[in-house]
């Protein structure tokens, strides 16, 4: 019994020298007046930001190794790959105007001979409609040097946009809106009558819609959801005169086409169109800003019924002259028969 203490006693000893050894393999060099220790992973500073109105998808940023790595300096035959990079997950509403702060983590791989490699990694498009996608690769140099206790990594990130040095990349998600305004003109145009509207979206070519479309009819709130299957969606509405529907959160780039149903039949007018103050031969655009309007006028006109038709009056009139006159003559044969 008093051998299995020792024994218990000497291995868990041993147990703790190893753990200690392992700790004091994490290798440390000085050069110059810098200590530098080794880096297991490297992180890259992002930001996400939220350009106009709108509510930014959900999304996860992330980066590919591109290619092989290079041997810049040293005997290595080759550069080993990249292990595992995750990406900078964000939630649905998370981007804003400022820029929310993420990271990307690369894990480095085991060198086993000192030497300077370098790497070229491209952020994953996910083809999100209104995300911006960094077109420029980042440089990711791994310095590998040997210290006293083992060989140590030490990572550098180029970031650089045009020449200026940066310590972060950013993307953007850029949405804006779309207000369709009802007028009507014309004596005989009816400011209660509702007029029905439809509104087609189409998502740029190859981009998803990943975050509902929002406005209010009449009172009633309704979304056009995400996820397009056909990368089209629209939605009927109703407008009186001067009333005004508002879709929100519509990712940049998505075109609209605004179609309103034909009242010729009813005596209007054929709908006329204003974009965004200027007049229009419809109610096809595309979104590129804060804030896009279209605004429908229908015409209805009509005379009034006074019980004259105006365009008779002068031959009235020349009848009633022709019979001023016989009247007079009347008189003026009574009057010479009568002397």
């Amino acid at each position: 019994m008093k051998m299995k203490k020792i024994a218990a006693i000497i291995f868990s000893a041993a147990m703790v020298l190893n753990m200690g050894a392992a700790a004091m393999a994490e290798g440390s060099i000085t050069v110059g007046d810098k200590t530098y220790s080794d880096s297991t992973t490297v992180t890259i500073d992002k930001v996400y930001k939220l350009v106009g109105e709108g509510t930014s998808p959900a999304e996860t940023f992330t980066l590919t190794q591109i290619g092989e790595g290079v041997v810049v300096d040293g005997d290595a035959p080759s550069a080993p790959a990249l292990e595992t990079i995750t990406g900078a997950t964000y939630a649905s509403g998370a981007a804003s105007a400022n820029g929310t702060s993420g990271t990307i983590t690369v894990e480095l791989p085991t060198y086993t001979t000192v030497g300077v490699y370098e790497y070229t990694l491209q952020e994953t498009n996910n083809n999100t409609a209104g995300v911006t996608y960094r077109p420029e690769t980042i440089k990711l140099v791994v310095t590998v040097m040997q210290g006293d206790d083992g060989k140590v990594r030490v990572a550098a990130v180029h970031t650089e946009e045009s020449g200026q040095k940066k310590d972060t990349f950013d993307n953007t998600y850029s949405a804006g809106s779309l207000a369709v305004t009802k007028n009507v003109t014309g004596n005989m145009g009816d400011k209660d009558k509702e007029f029905t509207v439809k509104v087609t979206f189409n998502a740029p070519n190859g981009k998803s819609i990943r975050e509902a479309i929002t406005y209010t009819d009449g009172t009633e709130e309704k979304t056009i959801p995400a996820n397009w299957g056909d990368g089209t969606a629209s939605a009927d509405i109703t407008l009186k005169h001067g009333e005004t529907v508002t879709f929100e959160n519509i990712p940049y780039d998505v075109t609209y086409t605004v179609v309103e149903n034909d009242y010729t039949a009813d005596g209007y007018d054929a709908a006329s169109y204003k974009m965004n103050g200027i007049d229009a031969s419809d109610g096809s655009g595309m979104i590129d800003s804060a804030a896009d309007t279209v605004e429908i006028t229908n015409n209805k006109g009509g005379e009034v019924d006074t019980g004259i038709n105006l365009d008779s009056m002068p031959y009235i009139m020349i009848l009633a002259l022709v019979a001023v006159c016989a009247v007079v003559m009347f008189a003026r044969k009574r009057f010479s028969a009568n002397r």
